[in-house]
């Protein structure tokens, strides 16, 4: 188990707020993903900004994750987040086009990390809730919210663990978006 510096933490989600353009945001945003992730044993980083051959599809950070010792190891080897940094939450249209990211990819998670949250209510019945409980059930797929309020709250990287198994049993289980 890594801990992670608060500091760093509070110091990367300030400079993506007040970042100048939406560009300066997002990287600022997915430097933070990286931190978090890299600490996991067995999780690297692979790519960010990444366009599939006919760059119709850009993935915002992508890790690899050695499944055979990985903490993480419920995941896929594949790893793909996608980062929002808005004052509004982020849409069902949004979701629905990384969930789309996450079909042509052939992965079965996908993490959002959406500060802001995502539209609609928990029971799942509208907005982005009803994208992801969507995709969870056509196509076994299951996207994974991390907000600010989830970051802010992350001590050590068994932390980051148990967060998303939560959110797995929530999604899963219960059918709900935490």
């Amino acid at each position: 188990m890594a801990n992670y510096s608060k500091p760093n933490i509070t110091r990367l989600l300030n400079e993506s707020d007040i970042a100048p353009n939406t560009a300066v945001k997002g990287a600022k945003l997915e430097e933070l993903v990286r931190y978090i992730f890299n600490k996991v044993p067995k999780v690297s980083f692979y790519a960010s900004n990444v366009l599939d051959g006919v760059r119709a599809h850009e993935l915002d950070v992508i890790f690899t994750n050695d499944v055979r010792n990985s903490p993480l190891y419920f995941l896929d080897f594949t790893i793909i987040t996608e980062c929002k940094n808005t004052a509004d939450r982020t849409s069902s249209a949004q979701v629905g086009w990384f969930v789309r990211k996450l079909q042509d990819r052939g992965v079965s998670t996908g993490i959002l990390i959406s500060l802001s949250g995502i539209t609609g209510v928990a029971d799942g019945l509208s907005n982005a809730h009803s994208e992801i409980l969507d995709a969870l059930v056509r196509d076994g797929i299951r996207v994974l919210v991390i907000t600010r309020d989830d970051i802010l709250a992350l001590n050590k990287t068994d932390d980051l663990v148990a967060l998303i198994q939560r959110k797995i049993l929530k999604l899963t289980i219960e059918r709900t978006i935490e």
